[in-house]
């Protein structure tokens, strides 16, 4: 939205000047003369440092993407990891259970075992 608010007046402001400049210049760069009016020089001006503008974006918004895939990678192997250690931490907790439900029936041999009342018959 801020985009919008910043380029809509700025393209306003730029066909405005193009419609009241009609006027004929001569561009001359080194070896190359061209005569045209002000609002086409203006025009390809403009379009030229926007594409130079587009291509600083994409090439920063690569460095944005390379950054993010590098983070998503580090995600998945951290919980990759978290996976594995609550998969030890299980298995630490069966065996820690295990020790002492066999401590508990060493000391009392019924622990593990019900009696069965005699069935009336």
């Amino acid at each position: 939205m801020l985009r919008l608010l910043i380029t809509l007046p700025f393209l306003a402001a730029l066909i405005v000047f193009a419609i009241y400049n009609q006027d004929m210049v001569t561009l001359s760069v080194p070896g190359y003369s061209r005569q045209s009016s002000l609002a086409v020089l203006v025009m390809v001006v403009a379009v030229i440092f926007f594409l130079i503008g587009a291509l600083t974006m994409w090439l920063a918004e690569l460095r944005q993407r390379r950054r993010a895939r590098r983070a998503e990678q580090s995600i998945r192997s951290l919980e990759g990891q978290v996976a594995e250690l609550k998969l030890q931490l299980a298995q630490e907790v069966t065996k820690h259970h295990l020790a002492q439900q066999g401590q508990a029936s060493s000391a009392n041999p019924y622990a593990m075992h019900t009696i069965q009342p005699p069935s009336i018959v």
